[in-house]
């Protein structure tokens, strides 16, 4: 049971976190470089199951490995390394391959990435820890 309590306390730290900064550092950005790509509606749906899988791979790769070893800070920095690994691979390869990919694109959501899964892991490792 501590597993889904994990889950949903690292997707609801996520979440929040990443409606901010999308909404703040995120949007801006790409609506000035690659706005003529949006799509007219948002796609929910690949959200939601983008959500529900990155979640559940912080969790395996990041959050119950320090949990079990009662380090929160080990959550931090593996969930740091996973997210610029993760927003990395995606903004890189669209660097190399999409023409008005641009750099400030790159390096703006890698290190978002980094951030925003680093503390969504060390938060749900934290909020687990203190109950124990």
């Amino acid at each position: 049971m501590s597993v889904v309590y994990l889950y949903l306390t690292t997707a609801a730290i996520f979440l929040i976190v990443d409606m901010i900064g999308l909404r703040l550092l995120i949007k801006p950005v790409f609506e000035q470089h690659v706005g003529h790509l949006f799509a007219e509606e948002f796609r929910m749906g690949a959200a939601g199951l983008f959500y529900l899988g990155y979640v559940a791979g912080i969790l395996w790769f990041v959050s119950l490995p320090a949990l079990r070893d009662d380090d929160a800070m080990q959550a931090l920095v593996g969930g740091v390394v996973l997210g610029l690994m993760a927003y990395g691979t995606y903004e890189f390869t669209n660097y190399a391959t999409l023409r008005d990919w641009t750099m400030q694109q790159v390096v703006l959501d890698t290190l978002w990435g980094g951030a925003l899964t680093g503390l969504s892991a060390w938060g749900g490792v934290s909020v687990m820890r203190s109950f124990g």
